[in-house]
């Protein structure tokens, strides 16, 4: 018990210790010495060079040389994306790949029919890919679905691109 009181005497004087008096003295209180801030303009420029507050880098041109010509690459503008011909491009890339792979789909599961017709068939089921469809009729049919929707897409394309005057060689690539 004693050794209790003893460590509770001691941390009570080295609280009491750490105090210290300056922290209970006032502050004086602190003045804005800053000064409002300047916005320098176009019309400032000519008083800020006079007094060397303005570096330059290089080269500066002479004030009675004629303007250098400028070379601007334009790229045309277009109201909207409907009249762009880079913007069919990309989307019929995009579309034809899209049809591209569907085909494929369809074709490499019209292949495995026909070799499960002559007996050749791979074994079991693969569970990590999705399921096509519960009969391989219905399987096709969904593969045929896919290449019709990426065909149809192709096409409504292919008719907005009519309507706005967009030659048919850009969407062929």
């Amino acid at each position: 018990m004693r050794n209790l009181y003893f460590g509770f005497v001691a941390v009570l004087i080295f609280v009491t210790a750490g105090a210290s008096p300056a922290a209970k003295k006032p502050r004086p209180a602190q003045t804005s010495t800053q000064q409002p801030k300047k916005v320098w303009t176009n019309d400032d420029m000519g008083q800020l060079r006079t007094r060397g507050l303005i570096s330059i880098v290089g080269q500066e041109a002479p004030a009675q040389a004629a303007p250098a010509v400028s070379v601007e690459i334009s790229f045309p503008v277009y109201e909207s994306r409907l009249e762009d011909p880079t913007w069919y491009a990309e989307k019929a890339a995009e579309l034809q790949s899209a049809l591209d792979d569907a085909i494929a789909a369809l074709q490499q599961e019209r292949n495995a029919l026909a070799e499960a017709k002559d007996g050749v068939t791979a074994p079991g089921v693969a569970l990590d890919k999705p399921s096509v469809g519960v009969t391989p009729d219905a399987a096709l049919a969904l593969f045929q679905a896919q290449v019709d929707d990426a065909q149809m897409r192709l096409d409504a394309l292919s008719d907005l691109a009519r309507q706005h005057n967009i030659s048919p060689g850009v969407l062929r690539g």
